[in-house]
């Protein structure tokens, strides 16, 4: 990420978030942008193979911090991931959904079978949130795949027909 926001402030001459938003980078600035960021965000989500620090980290904090762990950090990475790398690298985020559903597939199946085998109450409250947090990456890929498809977006075009997900009335 150190090497993304320079490359950003050099296509856009700012850090404000709202110009960089609405900035058009080229698709191959996106890739590279969207790795960069990709890498820093995937450590906070903790997706695989990047996540064993967090196990780690809970066994070694005491309690409330280790509260905090699971609720916080992997929070942040996945609001990064919705904040700034699917607005900002559309293309790119398209593109790479395999690359994002694979990890997260693996890290679902993976991470269950880890925790039956520990026996520190610590370690088993760390996988927890990993296995959690990569369903909610998988379901955040799909969103973004499922705007840029013609077919899943023709029900939230039509002018009169908003589906029930989406009508704010419903909520």
């Amino acid at each position: 990420m150190l090497l993304a926001i320079p490359l950003i402030l050099l296509q856009t001459g700012t850090t404000d978030s709202q110009i960089s938003l609405t900035t058009e980078f080229s698709e191959r600035r996106q890739i590279f942008l969207w790795i960069a960021s990709f890498a820093s965000f995937a450590v906070k989500v903790p997706m695989v193979p990047v996540h064993i620090w967090l196990p780690e980290a809970h066994v070694e904090a005491p309690t409330a911090g280790s509260v905090i762990l699971a609720g916080i950090p992997s929070k942040l990475g996945t609001h990064g991931f919705l904040r700034f790398s699917i607005p900002m690298f559309p293309e790119a985020t398209l593109r790479s959904t395999p690359f994002i559903y694979t990890p997260s597939a693996i890290a679902i199946i993976y991470t269950p079978s880890t925790t039956s085998r520990q026996i520190d109450l610590k370690k088993i409250i760390a996988h927890s949130p990993v296995a959690h947090m990569n369903l909610v990456t998988i379901g955040m890929s799909s969103r973004a795949a499922a705007v840029r498809s013609p077919i899943l977006s023709y029900g939230h075009t039509r002018p009169k027909h908003v589906c029930r997900a989406c009508d704010p009335s419903t909520y």
